[in-house]
């Protein structure tokens, strides 16, 4: 789990490119015209948190969302999803200076923002699909623990206090999925150098933990931060293939990837005289991840397994000046397990090991971290009133967030949800640098 530092914008040209625009428009166009059946789900919510500690409202956001399907043809179909959102909180609505220009939202006002969340075209025919346009490439196993899962970028403005973890942002590519005997071949394409979206500067989850931040105490020290043009479409692209294969009771992939790392190392543009402002560039640079996966079903358990290696990791080490990097081996392994326990509970245990090997250098952070995710839920009241508990934190800095949560589906189109979650561990730790934060929040789920 890594979280780092947003930014501020540097001159980046704010909007797509004309031709592109209007192609996207004429084909969108060209759907609606052509397609002989269209279905479109929306879905308003709001929800709301405050304090615990002092009982202020800190969380208040809308949104209005809709996802289209359009039928083609037998073998074509097509897929908008768009979002328009509200926001006038402690938290925001997140930096947008690492996304490309052409996954820039439409509308992005301080506390207005209306983007495309997808938009697609897919051909199937048995087992054999192409897609082209803007999706995500969810290669994984394990419930929100990103081992081989980190082929997208994610939001991480609410750090990680969304409904699906990881929150994936879709980018502009194509995919190729194929099927030959026993064999399942799935090869991505990102054209779109758009990256992790971070939380604004000051807002409720900005990172100040110096394990992501460099080194550089942002609390107390001037910074001013910069971030890389993402427009650069091939040098900052991504591309991979996943291999999978029956095994036993369950299925066995390998795969590999290259891109630009979704997490970026801090770097010193220029040499500061003492007392100055301290001017820091945000770099993504590419790294090659090699994974494997496997998943089995026995009985009325799950079990999950993950191993990936980076040869090439970079990372932000210390040094005798400040910002200084270098390139790491990674390896990464989790293991999880799905289980439908007496009385009608459903458990979910998983644990994860980030090793990175420093022989040679020191890290900002340990060489291991261990993290846990522990999850337990049960239905109530004929299966209309859901209770659910998680812990997810990391063994060897001893922070977390504990996360009791209500969820009551008073009909079929209205849910209502409330929970509470709490931070602990040491102020620069990964989850404990937002311990006062900890929250009691409230939402609610309209779909139609």
């Amino acid at each position: 789990m890594l979280v780092t530092v947003p930014f501020k914008k540097t001159g980046e040209n704010m909007a797509p490119p004309l031709l592109v625009m209007l192609i996207l428009y004429l084909g969108l166009t060209n759907l609606v015209y052509a397609a002989t059946n269209t279905s479109t789900i929306w879905s308003i919510d709001y929800r709301f948190s405050t304090n615990l500690h002092n009982g202020d409202l800190e969380f208040s956001r809308f949104s209005l969302a809709s996802q289209t399907r359009f039928s083609l043809s037998r073998n074509w179909s097509a897929q908008l999803e768009a979002r328009a959102e509200f926001a006038n909180d402690d938290v925001g609505l997140g930096t947008i200076n690492g996304y490309s220009s052409l996954s820039r939202p439409l509308v992005d006002k301080k506390h207005t923002r209306l983007e495309i969340d997808r938009a697609f075209i897919q051909w199937r025919k048995r087992a054999h699909s192409f897609t082209l346009g803007k999706q995500v490439t969810p290669w994984g196993v394990l419930d929100g623990v990103q081992i081989t899962d980190r082929f997208d970028p994610v939001r991480r403005r609410d750090f990680i206090f969304t409904d699906v973890r990881p929150e994936r942002i879709a980018r502009w590519g194509a995919r190729w999925r194929n099927k030959i005997g026993n064999f399942k071949l799935d090869t991505s394409f990102a054209l779109d150098g758009t990256i992790t979206q971070q939380a604004e500067p000051g807002t409720l989850f900005f990172t100040t933990s110096t394990r992501f931040t460099g080194g550089v105490d942002v609390t107390n020290t001037p910074v001013n931060i910069s971030s890389q043009n993402r427009n650069n479409s091939l040098a900052q692209s991504t591309f991979g293939a996943r291999v999978s294969h029956p095994l036993g009771e369950g299925d066995i992939s390998f795969l590999l990837f290259r891109g630009p790392d979704t997490d970026p190392i801090l770097s010193l543009t220029t040499l500061q005289a003492m007392n100055e402002q301290i001017a820091v560039e945000l770099n993504y640079q590419r790294r090659t991840l090699y994974g494997a996966t496997y998943d089995a079903t026995i009985g009325e358990t799950v079990l999950r397994g993950e191993l990936a290696y980076i040869p090439d990791q970079p990372i932000n080490i210390i040094g005798d000046t400040p910002l200084q990097s270098a390139v790491a081996q990674r390896l990464l392994a989790g293991f999880g397990i799905d289980w439908s326990a007496p009385e009608q509970w459903f458990v979910n245990a998983q644990l994860a090991l980030d090793y990175i090997d420093s022989q040679e250098f020191d890290l900002l952070r340990p060489d291991t971290d261990t993290i846990l995710t522990l999850r337990a839920q049960r239905l109530f009241i004929n299966g209309r009133l859901l209770f659910k508990v998680e812990l997810l934190g990391t063994i060897n800095q001893r922070d977390g967030v504990l996360r009791p949560e209500l969820v009551y589906e008073y009909s079929d189109k209205l849910k209502l949800r409330s929970g509470i979650d709490w931070l602990f561990g040491d102020e620069n730790s990964q989850f404990g640098q937002f311990k006062d934060n900890s929250r009691l929040w409230f939402a609610a789920t309209y779909t139609f």
